[in-house]
């Protein structure tokens, strides 16, 4: 009990020192946003104005976000779960992204796996083969490797992906992507509520410390989706669940996947933005 309630001092303790951290840092910003409006105010009140509600909306995001709260684990829930990778000319990546999905702490017999080769042209579909091999020897119940010659896009090969899933749920993983193996526990929880229909992951970069570069696009990643996607999480509706990512349940997408497949702007079939459009229908 003694123990307990240290913790609970202690969770105290750093819930404070998160709020000081966090107003300090709105004084600060408000202070330098007024600051400035005042010497620039003749550029105009639209711009003052504009330049005021983004420091708003920005800080509101970081506000948000600190009330985002993890759901606990279900047990008795474990929906069955396939992952799906598409991938293009990444033989150096493949494999181990593949040989992930082997190691997860989830029931092996519950996953399935379809890897679709778009027309690589380096060693991709042997690649995918081998790793198909050690993940079925591992446990993992299927793994099917679909090789197209020639390429199609990445939309095509998730859309393929998903009709030749069996399970109830998908997770769309990147070719380049390696899954954490508490990954899969984590994003299926949620799916324990019937009007869930997609779960963001949270994606870190893998080689952060490589240099200046590769440390800012962590930092990036982190304010994405510890901040932003952790804000609108509260409100039930998350405007983006990323490719590298992202699970979403199986029956809502199977009547949206062909008119996702053929979307169009301005009569030109859309080629990106394929895990935003998917999001949102």
């Amino acid at each position: 009990m003694t123990t307990n309630f240290l913790k609970k001092i202690n969770n105290v303790r750093k819930d404070w020192g998160g709020w000081f951290l966090f107003f300090i840092l709105v004084y600060v910003i408000s202070f330098v946003k007024l600051t400035a409006g005042y010497h620039n105010a003749h550029y105009g009140i639209f711009f003052t104005i504009y330049s005021t509600l983004i420091g708003v909306y920005i800080l509101s995001r970081f506000l948000l976000a600190y009330f985002h709260r993890s759901e606990p684990f279900d047990p008795s829930y474990e929906p069955t779960v396939t992952f799906v990778v598409p991938a293009k000319n990444e033989g150096g990546n493949i494999a181990e992204t593949l040989r992930k999905f082997s190691e997860v702490n989830y029931p092996l017999l519950k996953v399935e796996v379809v890897a679709v080769n778009d027309g690589s042209t380096d060693n991709t579909f042997e690649q995918m083969l081998l790793a198909k091999k050690e993940c079925e020897s591992r446990g993992i119940k299927r793994v099917e490797v679909v090789n197209w010659e020639v390429n199609r896009g990445k939309r095509e090969g998730m859309a393929e992906g998903v009709k030749r899933a069996h399970n109830e749920i998908i997770i769309f993983i990147d070719s380049d992507s390696f899954i954490h193996p508490e990954c899969v526990k984590h994003l299926v929880k949620y799916f324990n509520n019937p009007k869930i229909g997609a779960v963001s992951g949270h994606t870190d970069v893998y080689n952060r410390n490589t240099n200046m570069l590769t440390k800012m696009q962590a930092l990036r990643y982190y304010v994405a989706f510890h901040v932003y996607k952790a804000a609108e999480s509260i409100f039930g509706s998350v405007t983006c669940c990323p490719g590298c990512c992202s699970a979403y349940r199986k029956s809502y997408v199977d009547p949206v996947i062909d008119n996702w497949l053929k979307q169009e702007f301005l009569g030109v079939t859309c080629t990106c933005g394929d895990d935003r459009s998917l999001t949102n229908c």
